[in-house]
């Protein structure tokens, strides 16, 4: 299992890990090595210009022990120091085991500064060991121009080890001048820093090393990453079952400028495996839907097929393409009133809720809540950028307002319980930033919900699924030709 973790659940899981009987000294040593197996994945050793950039405290004590392994694998290494050597407990008693072996050589920036940029500006390789989780306020000025002059060039591969110096690990603030890496090797938990926006965009390709800390070690933690596992939660399917036994999903969808949104909704619904999708709509996208997906069942918003169709359904779906008018809030004011079943609210259902957020506040109802950035944005009177910086606060503290599930979409996908448990989700690329792809995930998390799947198991699995899916897509094909009719499509094999 992945955690994400802020710097102070870090520290904490780092001495458990001591108390465990994995020191400090050894998880330093697994980073390096750790680091050292991903260059090499990335490119060759042998003969290659290092620059291996140390800070003062443990980040600079891993850079030191790299720098190390390079040099014995071949590399032409360089450690360039921005302060003085590491100077933590840990550092000194890794630096210790070393005594008497080669050393790297080392270059000072504060005491030779133009021999340090011409080092960073010769090299094929520069690795960012400067500051870790810690960082805070801004860079030293010689730093930043160090930095600046790393980040001109395009040449040389860029590697940050845990988090880019310059990122507060905590909120994702970015100091002007702040490295910016093609790859981030993050060590032992996600930073939860790193998944604020646009934090996460200036960390290059970011892949979790795994450094000896045990799950126990996670006492306290921000949130975790799906597990694979989660796969486990679909709904059985005895070898005598029918149709029957899959529930029966509403789905309030379309509009007459947007049909689309209608038919990409009831296809997610249909390859989550449900019994019956029905989809209720205007005329204009009954006249056109069958077509499309005629596994559906039709039924007008005449209130006769309307009531009995609600309440026959074990899950509804209300929002995607209706509209943000007066129409689309009493639709979901009727559904809220009648029905007490799991409902889905996505798209134009959250946009009609600005002004009405007390139709929320039946706790008895599952709920859950799929707004991309914007849409959360306007019902909490925030910018979507403040949302961005805040990902996963945010959507704790208004998960546990609501009593809803609330799943905000976008680059790792944040899906939060009432309660308080965070998922963040990491599949998915960018063939999945397209019109009618967050109409999938919500008819998918419908279809589930309306077989008996719990409501957060539902929102997670949803986004993994859809993710999945489009993972799975851009391996033969680019992710700009991907639509979301093809995510749909793809659906069941993300689902094997």
């Amino acid at each position: 299992m992945t955690y994400i973790v802020n710097s102070a659940q870090m520290k904490a899981a780092e001495e458990n890990s001591a108390g465990n009987g994995v020191f400090l000294d050894t998880l330093m040593k697994n980073a390096a090595l750790a680091v050292y197996g991903g260059i090499t994945a990335l490119t060759e050793i042998k003969n290659k210009r290092f620059a291996v950039l140390c800070g003062g405290g443990n980040n600079g004590g891993d850079g030191v022990q790299l720098a190390f392994l390079l040099k014995e694998g071949g590399g032409n290494v360089t450690v360039l120091l921005t302060k003085n050597e590491p100077d933590t407990d840990t550092a000194k008693a890794c630096a210790r085991s070393r005594e008497g072996k080669p050393q790297p050589p080392r270059i000072s920036l504060k005491n030779s500064p133009e021999a340090a940029i011409n080092c960073v500006k010769s090299v094929d390789v520069i690795v960012d060991c400067v500051f870790g989780t810690g960082f805070h306020g801004r860079l030293p000025q010689d730093v930043a121009q160090l930095f600046a002059v790393s980040n001109r060039r395009r040449r040389p591969l860029k590697i940050s080890v845990d988090i880019p110096s310059g990122i507060n690990g905590d909120s994702g603030e970015i100091c002007e001048n702040a490295f910016l890496p093609d790859v981030t090797y993050v060590l032992a938990a996600m930073k939860t820093g790193l998944l604020n926006h646009p934090a996460y965009d200036m960390c290059g390709e970011v892949k979790i090393l795994d450094i000896g800390i045990t799950e126990k070690c996670y006492a306290e933690y921000d949130g975790i990453f799906t597990p694979p596992s989660i796969k486990e939660k679909l709904p059985a399917r005895p070898k005598s079952a029918n149709k029957g036994n899959f529930g029966r999903l509403l789905n309030i969808a379309g509009s007459e400028k947007y049909i689309g949104a209608a038919i990409l909704s009831c296809k997610g619904a249909l390859r989550s495996g449900a019994g019956f999708v029905t989809l209720s709509s205007v005329s204009k996208v009954l006249n056109v839907a069958p077509a499309a997906v005629p596994e559906c069942i039709f039924v007008s918003r005449e209130e006769r097929d309307f009531d009995e169709a609600l309440e026959k359904a074990t899950a509804v779906t209300i929002g995607c393409g209706m509209g943000n008018g007066a129409s689309t809030l009493k639709m979901l004011k009727k559904v809220l009133r009648k029905r007490k079943c799991p409902v889905v609210i996505d798209a134009d259902g959250i946009n009609c809720l600005k002004d009405n957020i007390y139709e929320l506040e039946d706790k008895d109802r599952p709920l859950i809540l799929t707004p991309h950035p914007g849409e959360l944005a306007r019902l909490l009177g925030l910018t979507a950028e403040q949302v961005q910086k805040d990902r996963i606060n945010i959507v704790r503290r208004f998960a546990a307002k609501t009593g809803a599930v609330i799943l905000l979409k976008g680059v790792n996908t944040v899906i939060a319980s009432p309660e308080g448990r965070i998922f963040v989700n990491p599949t998915g690329n960018t063939a999945l930033a397209k019109a009618g792809t967050g109409d999938v995930l919500t008819g998918l998390i419908g279809g589930l919900l309306a077989q008996g799947t719990d409501p957060f198991d539902a929102a997670v699995l949803g986004a993994y699924l859809h993710g999945l899916s489009a993972d799975i897509l851009v391996k033969s094909a680019a992710p700009a030709s991907v639509t979301a009719g093809d995510v749909a499509d793809t659906l069941g094999r993300a689902m094997l």
